[in-house]
Order: C-alpha cells, then sequence, then structure tokens
C-alpha cells in the first residue's frame, strides 16, 4: 500500500494532459464575451492607482490607470505577443499575462494549443515534460524546465485547478498569477497578478472586484451582436 502511495504521489500527467485540462476550466465561462477586473496598481515605487484590466475574449486585454495610464495588447492564438499599445513593466505585465487569461473563446480542441503557443513563444519548451515543485503554499506542475530552476522559461500550472500560476520568459521576466478563488476575482481569475524583475517586484495588478462573469456552460446565453 505504502508503494502505490508513494507512486500516486510521484505520478506527473504529460505536458499535452495538463494543457487539456487547464484550457477546460476556462470553457465555464460560457459565451462570455468580456470581463473588466477594476482594483489597483503598483509599478516599480509609485504609488498604487485605480486601474481596470479589460478582457475581451479571445487573446485581447487593455489596462487602463489613473494619471492616463493606459496599454493594451491585440493578439491572436497564433501570435500571442500581438499588437500592442504603451510601453514599459504596465505593457509588459499585460502582454505575458494575456494569453493566459483571454484564451477562453477559442474552440475548446484549440485551447491548449493557444496556451502552448503562448508558453513556447517566450522560450519554454514544454515538450521536455513537467515536475513539481510550490507557489507559496499550493503544489503546481512545472512545464519547460527543472522544478527549482528559475533560469529556464518555463509554465507553471496549479495542481489543485489547472489554472496557469506562473509564467518566466525567456530575459528572465517572472509572471506570477495568485490567489484564485477570492470574491473578488471569481475562481476564473487570480486576484492578484504580479510581474518580477531580477528579483524585484516591478508591477502589480490586484483585483477588487471582477464584472461580466455569467455562470457556467450550462447557463449559456446567446453572443451579442459586435
Amino acid at each position: 500500500m505504502r508503494l502505490l502511495l508513494l507512486a500516486l504521489l510521484a505520478y506527473i500527467p504529460s505536458a499535452a494532459s495538463l494543457l487539456k485540462h487547464a484550457a477546460q476550466r476556462a470553457q465555464a465561462l460560457s459565451r462570455t464575451r468580456e470581463v473588466t477586473l477594476s482594483g489597483n496598481l503598483t509599478l516599480g515605487n509609485d504609488p498604487q492607482r485605480p486601474a481596470q484590466l479589460s478582457l475581451r475574449f479571445p487573446s485581447q486585454c487593455r489596462l487602463e490607470g489613473e494619471g492616463g495610464l493606459a496599454v493594451a495588447v491585440k493578439a491572436t492564438p497564433e501570435n500571442p505577443a500581438g499588437a500592442t499599445e504603451g510601453s514599459g513593466d504596465a505593457l509588459r505585465l499585460v502582454q505575458l499575462a494575456c494569453p493566459f487569461l483571454a484564451y477562453r473563446g477559442s474552440r475548446p480542441e484549440e485551447s491548449p494549443d493557444t496556451l502552448r503557443i503562448a508558453a513556447q513563444s517566450v522560450g519554454a519548451e514544454i515538450s521536455a515534460g513537467a515536475g513539481l515543485s510550490r507557489l507559496g503554499d499550493r503544489v503546481t506542475y512545472v512545464l519547460g524546465a527543472t522544478p527549482h530552476d528559475p533560469s529556464s522559461p518555463q509554465l507553471w500550472l496549479y495542481k489543485d485547478n489547472n489554472a496557469p500560476a506562473r509564467l518566466i520568459a525567456k530575459g528572465g521576466a517572472d509572471l506570477r498569477l495568485l490567489e484564485y478563488g477570492s470574491p473578488a476575482a471569481a475562481e476564473w481569475f487570480p486576484r492578484v497578478i504580479e510581474l518580477w524583475n531580477a528579483g524585484q517586484l516591478a508591477a502589480r495588478f490586484e483585483v477588487v472586484e471582477a464584472k461580466g462573469v455569467r455562470g457556467t456552460a450550462h447557463e449559456e446565453e446567446p453572443d451579442s451582436p459586435d
């Protein structure tokens, strides 16, 4: 029995299986076309400011903040970097996070490829397999690198809910998606999104309210006309 338990604990699904489960969780958003996450943004040592992150499915994200801040990414599953507006750490935060926040809307069979391409676009070798690590107090799967090797590009997924957890890009940019399941951001989105560079926190968006989340896949509503 002990050997069986150890074997079960050591079992790690394939990267393809993990990406499939990560993609499936977003389908529960039904036919939601757009979600707005309202909260507070901190850039470097600047004072915190009110901001809104608008997600339009699939693959379009816009962050606007007090003081005239506006950055945006209009991407496609095939081109996660997309066309951009703005610059600096705010744009880098949105550019890295957008594919892992707004991939719902692709056909279900295409969503795993959307996530895979987004990870590969920043250098993660997803086909290299998966390992186990921790982000805070939660267990994660690590795709694309050896666990505890932050020098290589990699994608992390939470083990308990398959949600995207962390993305380390070539060049060292470190995106962290934290605290899923909060009342502020529902189960589908992280409450906190952080960008780290060289061990320093470069940008942090903390969600206070989410608007536009509509129930589950069993409560579908017709798409509204564009």
